[in-house]
């Protein structure tokens, strides 16, 4: 019944195969529709010309269409101060201008440099991506300094007449 309607082929070593079965189930991801039509091409060249290796050391469009957004977001960033931003930190991810980078040398003097190398090792491990390394980095220091204050106690000692403490 399935060979009748055209769905389901059957091969040379007696094995059942089905014809386009992520039309039948109603999902594929983008990187199976580029390895598809990448394969209808190959077919179409003539057997010489074609490498018959798959695809996958290229980057899936996903991946690109980031790395694209990535990149305008540093661009606007320039554009925006109107200086160039140079990479700091030992994987040369931490992106700041001259600017950004001298205000954080006032603000905090002693510690600069090392908010720019922690935030540069976070950004290779993880993976993560910030839009505004200068305010991250003012973000952890505040934080850092709210943890290493003492608590205020601001206790009231008063007692009224009749009162007990």
């Amino acid at each position: 019944m399935f060979l009748k309607l055209g769905l389901v082929e059957l091969l040379d070593s007696g094995a059942y195969y089905m014809n386009n079965i992520e039309l039948l189930i109603g999902q594929s991801s983008t990187e199976a529709e580029r390895k598809r039509a990448a394969r209808l091409q190959n077919k179409a060249l003539s057997a010489p010309r074609t490498n018959s290796g798959h695809l996958s050391d290229i980057r899936p469009p996903e991946i690109e269409i980031e790395l694209e957004k990535e990149i305008e977001v540093k661009v606007e960033r320039e554009l925006k101060k109107g200086q160039p931003a140079r990479a700091y930190g030992r994987y040369r991810n931490v992106f700041l201008s001259a600017g950004e980078l001298a205000d954080l040398q006032a603000d905090f003097p002693t510690v600069w440099s090392q908010y720019i190398e922690k935030l540069s090792e976070y950004m290779a491990s993880t993976g993560k991506r910030y839009q505004n390394h200068a305010a991250t980095i003012r973000r952890w220091a505040s934080k850092d300094a709210k943890k290493t204050a003492p608590p205020t106690r601001n206790r009231d000692y008063s007692v009224k007449e009749d009162e007990t403490v």
